[in-house]
């Protein structure tokens, strides 16, 4: 495994006191890992997404190198492509690595939501990602979700789920069903937007539930093309009723517009220019902690729930020190590093949240629990959605 320098530590203003570990982040992180020996591995970890999962990613990694129980197996470095950038995407990074014949790369790591691994196999092999022997990894008993719709080669570290967002000064009560929330976008015309849905996936959940909602339940667990091909039916009658409730959407200088990103609907949101919205549970969070989004701004779920899904660690078979990442794993599956998720980006834990000490906000916690998560996990099927609502409902708006 290559030796490299460390990156510059992250360090996130008023992060509880959560540990020892966390102790020497805050007071001494860079003495810390200057006692990490030279002779340990590194494991560099490569993710991609906003840039609050890159600081997520690095507290918990500085945390690591401060903690004498792990740094002494590893060392941890994170690299990281953040999203809507021109870097060249981390699918095709390891892909063009891939394909070039390299087999001993600083790829150790692979921190991806799920939704974004059926593309890399699908460029690469099969096998392209290891297995992972969990035996080795004692916290993996921690773990609430064994079970995922990956496999064995997918250790999930954090929950995401889309919420309805609104604003509860101007909605009492907001939409408890799917239908309602329909039947409240055409009674309240131009004060709901979602983004285009090949920009975020916030939108991308509003258009999924669509079509989803018409569907056996397993179909959300499933890329199996069946429920594309033999179900047509079903996803004619959702793109009809996005058409139908298109001119009900936000507006500006006369035509409907859908936001670009998942921040673009909590800005009109922020302004007051929306009153509803699909959000990343998360990115709501974060803006109210930061007082970037007001407190009236309010969370709620459908009895249909928005999309959920695990972002979690793979070991490409390129990387190189398989026993030093299990050692990685194990520590971000601690209830100390789980807890420095929530602090830093309000990641929904993927071990039981009453074990965890020092949280900030523990309230909100209570209000996005992950136990009413809808599963999402459809592979290529995203990309086919995707490109429907831009030939269909996106075109509209031109």
């Amino acid at each position: 495994m290559k030796k490299k320098v460390s990156r510059k530590t992250w360090i996130l203003s008023g992060l509880s006191v959560l540990s020892l570990a966390a102790a020497a982040l805050t007071g001494c992180a860079n003495s810390g890992q200057a006692e990490v020996s030279q002779d340990v591995p590194t494991v560099t970890i490569w993710g991609a997404g906003g840039q609050e999962v890159r600081e997520a990613l690095q507290t918990i990694a500085d945390a690591h190198n401060a903690d004498p129980k792990y740094n002494t197996k590893a060392k941890v470095e994170v690299q990281f492509v953040v999203s809507g950038t021109s870097e060249q995407s981390l699918e095709d990074r390891l892909v063009a690595t891939y394909q070039a014949g390299e087999t001993n790369t600083d790829f150790d790591l692979i921190a991806l939501d799920d939704s974004a691994i059926a593309k890399i196999v699908s460029r690469t092999k099969e096998d392209f990602f290891d297995d992972i022997d969990t035996s080795k990894i004692p916290n993996y008993d921690n773990l609430v979700f064994k079970d995922n719709v990956v496999g064995t080669n997918f250790i999930p570290y954090r929950g995401t789920c889309v919420y309805l967002a609104y604003d509860s000064e101007v909605v009492s009560e907001p939409p408890k069903t799917a239908d309602e929330l329909y039947q409240w976008i055409e009674e309240h015309p131009g004060r709901f937007a979602y983004c285009d849905p090949s920009t975020g996936n916030s939108g991308f959940s509003f258009v999924a539930n669509t079509i989803y909602n018409q569907l056996p339940q397993e179909a959300a667990l499933s890329n199996d093309p069946k429920w594309e091909t033999e179900h047509t039916e079903e996803w004619d009658n959702a793109f009809s009723l996005l058409e139908k409730l298109h001119p009900y959407l936000y507006q500006t200088a006369g035509k409907v517009q859908y936001p670009i990103k998942n921040q673009g609907v909590l800005d009109l949101l922020a302004t007051k220019q929306i009153d509803m919205t699909p959000a990343f549970a998360n990115m709501v969070l974060s803006q109210k902690n930061m007082e970037t989004l007001p407190d009236n701004i309010k969370l709620t779920q459908l009895e249909e729930p928005f999309l959920g899904g695990l972002a979690g660690f793979m070991i490409p078979s390129i990387g190189s020190d398989k026993e030093a990442c299990l050692s990685v794993i194990d520590y971000y599956l601690s209830y100390e590093a789980q807890a420095i998720d929530w602090n830093t980006m309000f990641a929904s834990p993927v071990v039981d949240p009453s074990k965890l000490e020092g949280l900030e906000h523990e309230d909100w916690l209570a209000e996005t629990d992950m136990s009413s998560m809808r599963y999402f996990s459809i592979g290529t099927i995203q990309t086919d959605i995707s490109k429907r609502w831009t030939e269909e409902i996106g075109s509209l708006a031109r």
